[in-house]
């Protein structure tokens, strides 16, 4: 199950560094374009499940190893920055990625959201679909913050 998945911790710090509406929106699809497999990959293993509470942790759990991994030391540790940045990876793009995959995986993310405040040790993480995400940054008008609505 989601051989490979490392390859998605390739670029963290490029990724969540200078977000803005329009950057995020680029660099969300490219993601998407890059990476979309592993979530479908993760969508078609809950479908066949039963349990999808266990599931969801196993994906979790297998997500979170491969972040380990891939940005951990060489004991597979996490410094504190790593977690803070892995924290924003999880929240700008994973989450959404999951979500977007359809509205009965709430429950994966919820299971991937579980073992990621457990890892990352962020009690205060929380998942939001990409059209959450992509309304809450603001434009600026002729130097003026405005919000879309």
């Amino acid at each position: 199950m989601l051989q490979g998945i490392e390859q998605i911790f390739d670029n963290i710090t490029e990724m969540i560094t200078g977000l803005k509406r329009t950057t995020y929106q680029e660099k969300f699809e490219t993601f998407q374009a890059e990476y979309g497999y592993y979530f479908e990959e993760m969508s078609a293993y809950m479908k066949e499940t039963e349990n999808h509470e266990a599931a969801a942790e196993a994906v979790g759990i297998r997500l979170m190893h491969a972040a380990e991994k891939k940005c951990g030391n060489r004991r597979g540790k996490l410094d504190g920055r790593t977690r803070s940045e892995l924290s924003l990876f999880m929240v700008y793009y994973i989450f959404p990625s999951i979500l977007k995959q359809g509205d009965d995986m709430e429950t994966l993310a919820e299971g991937v959201l579980k073992v990621s405040r457990k890892t990352l040790r962020n009690k205060e993480l929380q998942c939001a679909d990409y059209d959450t995400i992509y309304y809450g940054f603001s434009d600026k008008i002729l130097g003026f913050i405005t919000r879309r609505k």
